[in-house]
């Protein structure tokens, strides 16, 4: 699974498919500035799915006001990060700005 999305992250070094050749992440080509965050996150990008790395590359890099790390050990994106990237994933984020807040039971 992967710690930022929650969603699949189609590691075969997690689900033990080695044997099944290599990884995606093998072929994924990171800049530097992302390989140091990712590594100062202490995350992996074999953690991570394809769209989530390609998130991270495409803002280059995170600030703190962009993420933190929940009770569950998630990385959790902010609003602020959201503004930045500039587009709805359509994956349900907790502080997605684009989304409508869910509506409370009885309100009108």
């Amino acid at each position: 699974m992967c710690p930022v999305c929650g969603g699949p992250n189609g590691c075969r070094v997690a689900d033990g498919s080695l044997y099944k050749g290599p990884c995606w992440c093998e072929g994924v080509k990171l800049s530097q500035a992302v390989t140091r965050q990712l590594e100062e996150l202490q995350l992996a990008p074999a953690c991570l799915c394809r769209g989530c790395l390609a998130d991270l590359e495409n803002c280059n890099v995170l600030a703190a006001e962009d993420f933190y790390i929940d009770e569950r050990g998630f990385t959790v994106f902010t609003a602020a990060y959201h503004l930045k990237r500039g587009y709805c994933c359509n994956n349900q984020c907790r502080h997605c700005p684009w989304r409508e807040p869910a509506k409370q039971p009885g309100a009108a």
